[in-house]
């Protein structure tokens, strides 16, 4: 099974398709199949950010990885 997409591959998709609909040139139903695959990059960016704050939430949260203070 193929690995998934990274953040920047997600990305990339997302511009890409903003750029073909901005175009203007695609007949309607390109256009739409453009957008749900646009939207669809966009709804699993936002799994991998959320992902990486929980990640990084964790990771401030360790015991003893805090700067003391002053």
């Amino acid at each position: 099974m193929a690995k998934s997409a990274s953040i920047e591959d997600q990305f990339a998709h997302i511009e890409e398709a903003i750029a073909a609909l901005e175009g203007g040139d695609l007949p309607l139903e390109q256009a739409l199949v453009r957008y749900e695959s646009g939207l669809k990059a966009v709804r699993q960016a936002r799994v991998l950010l959320d992902r990486y704050v929980a990640r990084l939430e964790e990771l401030r949260s360790e015991p003893g990885d805090q700067a003391p203070a002053g």
